[in-house]
């Protein structure tokens, strides 16, 4: 009996290269534990299966540069239609910015396709066992900016200030350094400094693990 039948992972993938489709599909055929279930070429595509009350796999892989709708509004629409579907994104793509929107549109992890063949299986497995892998190349780039930062144990409260808050809801909108100082009319250092002393008192160590807790801790 074929035990992609039974007990496989099934994964559906979303990305608009036929070669990056076809790549991964011999890819993950080679581990018996996982089963290409369906690919789509265009996020709409698998919405329409959703919407439709069929969910294809348990786990997609979504790419962020597609035609039409983009991998972050599917992932958010996926995880509104579905929110135990799994989404892995796999993308070129290192800046912040994409991962913070990926994480706050629900993505369950953000890797880059460059990733080794045996590393994206085991980030799939990890995925579906309720992790969040995110490439290490793009942690690094969350963690530069505060590395070597002492960290200070969170108080329950956190004891934020009216500034504080402010500018944490714009950590959370994706804004940048510079885009909080022009919002809030402070210099780009002070805005930096704030968001210092959030993740301080928040006890993280990085934009998406602060993402996280404010979302999970409904501290907006």
């Amino acid at each position: 009996m074929n035990r992609h039948n039974r007990t496989a992972i099934r994964i559906a993938i979303v990305d608009d290269m036929d070669d990056v489709r076809e790549g991964l599909r011999y890819l993950l055929a080679m581990d018996e534990e996982l089963h290409v279930a369906a690919s789509f070429s265009r996020a709409e595509l698998l919405l329409e299966q959703l919407e439709g009350g069929t969910t294809p796999c348990d786990l997609v892989l979504m790419d962020i540069g597609l035609p039409g709708m983009s991998g972050i509004e599917a992932t958010s629409r996926i995880k509104e239609l579905a929110p135990e579907l799994k989404v892995l994104v796999l993308t070129v793509f290192e800046d912040e910015e994409r991962l913070l929107s990926a994480i706050r549109a629900g993505a369950d992890g953000y890797l880059l396709k460059n990733t080794r063949p045996s590393e994206l299986i085991d980030q799939i497995m990890e995925t579906c066992g309720g992790g969040s892998p995110i490439s290490p190349a793009v942690a690094g780039r969350l963690l530069r900016e505060i590395r070597g930062k002492p960290e200070q144990p969170a108080s329950p409260q956190y004891s934020l200030t009216p500034r504080e808050q402010e500018v944490l809801h714009d950590v959370v909108d994706g804004l940048t350094y510079r885009e909080i100082a022009e919002r809030r009319g402070i210099a780009g250092s002070t805005a930096r400094r704030h968001i210092l002393h959030l993740y301080r008192k928040l006890n993280v160590s990085s934009k998406a693990e602060f993402v996280r807790k404010v979302l999970n801790e409904d501290l907006l």
